[in-house]
């Protein structure tokens, strides 16, 4: 999983040396380099693994659900501070039948196979509860709402959803689901891999 850490430079304003009159614009360069830096952790080394499955198992006319599994997610800080997850899907527009979960793949005939998505589920804030939030803008507002795969992810405070709560020790239940499309739509005449794979980037606020 990626962290990045935003960098603090120094402002640079250029101004374009010309005789009198002259038009001008300003160049600002601006970030915060935070001193509390935070290590996420996925158990299982973060993977899913469903096995083989065997095509005859799938729904013809309806998408078939795989068995749930959950990960277990901690964060640790190394002092209280507001973070937020931001999502990548590296099998982006192979989402079957849906724009808000994860991508699976295509099949051999390039098909899309199916999709993924989470839930954030027994959420701990250093030993307190806490519950789910996302932000559709950017983060200039969070809601609380089921982490998908175009939101920004963060963790709120009970009874407040307005903004990420600074946390130092975060634990979570991290539930995966996995549906695979319509066996009438998809060509299985050879082994295909499900293959999903995302990259949760912790960013600070």
């Amino acid at each position: 999983m990626n962290k990045t850490l935003s960098a603090l430079c120094t402002a640079l304003l250029l101004t374009a040396a010309s005789p009198a009159f002259a038009a001008s614009t300003d160049l600002t360069v601006t970030g915060v380099i935070t001193p509390s830096a935070c290590t996420p952790n996925l158990s299982g080394g973060g993977i899913v693994d469903h096995g083989k499955i065997s095509a005859k198992d799938l729904r013809p006319d309806n998408p078939t659900m795989l068995p749930r599994q959950t990960l277990q997610m901690t964060v640790n800080c190394d002092a209280p501070v507001q973070f937020y997850f931001s999502p990548i899907d590296h099998r982006a527009g192979t989402a079957w039948n849906t724009s808000s979960n994860f991508g699976l793949g295509l099949t051999n005939a390039g098909e899309k196979l199916g999709s993924f998505f989470v839930d954030a589920l027994n959420v701990k804030a250093d030993g307190a509860d806490a519950q789910a939030i996302v932000s559709q803008d950017g983060g200039k507002t969070w809601v609380k709402d089921h982490w998908k795969v175009y939101n920004l992810w963060a963790v709120g405070a009970m009874g407040d959803t307005s903004t990420p709560l600074p946390v130092k020790d975060l634990t979570l239940d991290l539930q995966v689901t996995t549906v695979i499309a319509r066996g009438s739509d998809l060509t299985l005449t050879d082994e295909v891999l499900i293959d999903g794979s995302a990259t949760l980037q912790l960013k600070y606020l």
